[in-house]
């Protein structure tokens, strides 16, 4: 129902967490889901947007997840969502102990298995957690980073992809604004179709020669069909009246 609203693609992007995520964070800690499960329902959610014209077909997913000041869709990721219910819920039996029906549950989780266990859950959440942000207590912020903690995990695997982290490596090198680069993602105005096309063409996901020799591996050649000597990637024309010949810019 949210792809049909005549809306524009913040306020649908908005109205998926708000509406759509909300119905299964009530059942996290309640039903024991795996992370195979939540994975499974990211990848029917993500081709739902793509058949609705939401989502580009090659885009990177870490980036439909991030938030949109920081060049990202501002989706909500079921799985972080999930992992920051179970560190709250945690929370609250540790520092509600001296409740007596918080302790009988507390005296409950000590004896369920590990994939049952909110307590042990919370802990390997936080273990795999440490491991990936590179801190040694993920706690010592305090529970309400969590989601910025998850966030930004998010954010360095992203920094870490060649292809799709080379548009911000080019507004770094020309020290560019970023807030004001992505205050277009911010106000969420343009069209969820528009809005696709164009993160897809900043993350060179767009079907260039380039992208099909070196990722789809269906080419040989990746030189542009234009000019013939740079890699066919993402180019803005440009006339130079002094030389009288197109030249090209890698974006």
């Amino acid at each position: 129902m949210i792809p049909k609203f005549e809306l524009n693609a913040r306020n649908k992007i908005t109205a998926t967490g708000a509406l759509a995520v909300q119905v299964l964070k009530y059942s996290f800690g309640m039903i024991n889901w795996r992370i195979e499960e939540i994975k499974e329902i990211e990848r029917k959610t993500r081709n739902i947007l793509k058949m609705c014209k939401m989502y580009h077909q090659k885009p990177d997913i870490d980036r439909l997840y991030l938030k949109r000041k920081e060049g990202g869709r501002g989706m909500v990721q079921i799985e972080a969502a999930y992992k920051a219910e179970i560190i709250n819920i945690a929370e609250y039996l540790y520092t509600k102990y001296k409740d007596q029906f918080v302790n009988i549950v507390n005296v409950h989780e000590s004896t369920q298995q590990n994939t049952n266990s909110i307590l042990k859950l919370e802990a390997k959440i936080l273990g795999e957690l440490n491991q990936l942000s590179g801190m040694n207590d993920a706690k010592q912020d305090g529970m309400q980073h969590t989601k910025g903690r998850l966030g930004e995990v998010l954010k360095k695997k992203w920094k870490n992809k060649v292809m799709q982290w080379q548009y911000i490596r080019n507004m770094d090198r020309q020290l560019i604004s970023a807030e004001d680069t992505f205050l277009w993602l911010s106000k969420g105005e343009l069209k969820t179709e528009t809005e696709s096309e164009i993160v897809a063409a900043q993350d060179q996901a767009l079907n260039t020669k380039y992208y099909a020799t070196k990722i789809l591996h269906t080419e040989t050649d990746s030189k542009c069909r234009l000019c013939q000597q740079h890699d066919e990637t993402m180019y803005a024309r440009k006339w130079t009246k002094n030389t009288g010949t197109d030249m090209y810019q890698t974006q």
